[in-house]
């Protein structure tokens, strides 16, 4: 045994050195590695949503987006984009930022209703003008009602943000007043749309816009309610006849960072992404669906549909036929402890301004 002793002590003696020189060599290499990246290693992360590659909200919203907040970081932070639902399905984009699927989700509010009940004053209608005017109004009142916070109070909200105002589209047979939707089956977004379109007398189909322009040309309904912007982004201007203009309701956008993951970022790059959020990329995403509207609108007439805006005369039959689904809607809210009537008061408010 004494014969086996002193080799093996040379040889851990021998493999020490060894490994205090490797060490040595990687802190070295760490340390380059960090001088070279100008500070803390490069942070990725992951953004997932549902829209197509080559969606506006992809290429001019999330993209701007990335690319702005590389920028403001140099380089330091930078998300990567997973388009079409290749993380989350639309419904579950919230839940996927919330528990870490990925480190960001961007969805529409209307998919998971019950989630965002205050947030969905933006839907009713005539509350908003225009994508940029609504999405600043949408994220004052987020600053402004704690009560709406708390629908986002397991995420860092990135941006909240609006379509421009949805319009009226059908086939075959105009409509100009309330009344002509009567007897109607109309594609409609969310339940929302889904009371007012009830209250004229029409019948709400539910169904996917992927889905819309077929069941448009086969007759399967007779229009859809939307904002303009989807006409041009599922082509349902070859298939629509009419358009009414009538500012009728918004649909609604989230933006939202799993909080740890915001937490892990350094205070320099908090401060980037604090500054980058919130009023600057909501204004940016209503702005940019602000622009599309107009191509969409020039390609409806090109098309050769009919474009019927409501007259300030006709407005008040609207106004007047759907006032019991915003009565009702303050209603179900106070209900439920929410101060429904102060969010809806207030929505006008600044929409006014």
């Amino acid at each position: 045994m004494k014969k086996l002793f002193w080799p093996s002590v040379a040889m851990v003696l021998l493999l020490s050195a060894c490994g205090e020189e490797t060490s040595g060599e990687a802190d070295e290499i760490e340390e380059t590695s960090s001088e070279e990246t100008g500070g803390e290693a490069e942070v990725s992360l992951t953004f997932s949503h549902f829209f197509p590659s080559n969606h506006i909200k992809e290429t001019d919203v999330v993209d701007y987006f990335i690319t702005e907040l590389q920028d403001r970081t140099d380089g330091q932070v930078e998300f990567e984009s997973y388009p079409g639902g290749q993380l989350a399905e639309p419904d579950g984009q919230y839940e996927a930022a919330a528990t870490n699927v990925a480190d960001a989700g961007f969805s529409v509010h209307s998919y998971t209703p019950s989630q965002f009940p205050l947030t969905s004053v933006m839907e009713l209608p005539f509350v908003g003008t225009s994508g940029e005017e609504a999405s600043q109004t949408l994220w004052d009142l987020y600053d402004e009602f704690p009560e709406i916070q708390e629908e986002y109070e397991d995420t860092y909200p990135l941006w909240l943000s609006t379509s421009e105002p949805g319009q009226i589209f059908t086939v075959d047979q105009p409509v100009e007043s309330p009344e002509d939707l009567e007897g109607l089956q109309i594609r409609s977004p969310s339940p929302e749309v889904n009371a007012w379109l009830e209250e004229m007398g029409a019948t709400p189909v539910s169904m996917s816009m992927d889905e819309t322009y077929e069941a448009l040309e086969r007759g399967v309904v007779d229009g859809t309610v939307g904002p303009p912007h989807t006409l041009l982004d599922y082509s349902l201007q070859e298939v629509i006849d009419y358009v009414t203009v009538g500012d009728f309701y918004m649909t609604t956008f989230f933006a939202v960072m799993n909080q740890g993951s915001y937490e892990m970022l350094d205070e320099e790059a908090q401060q980037a992404l604090d500054e980058l959020a919130g009023a600057e990329m909501s204004q940016h995403s209503g702005q940019i669906i602000d622009e599309r509207e107009q191509e969409a609108m020039e390609a409806v007439e090109e098309a050769g549909a009919e474009v019927h805006e409501v007259s300030d005369d006709e407005a008040g039959d609207w106004e007047e036929g759907l006032q019991p689904v915003i009565d009702d809607w303050i209603e179900r809210m106070e209900e439920d402890g929410l101060p429904g009537q102060e969010v809806y008061d207030r929505a006008v408010e600044l929409g006014a301004d």
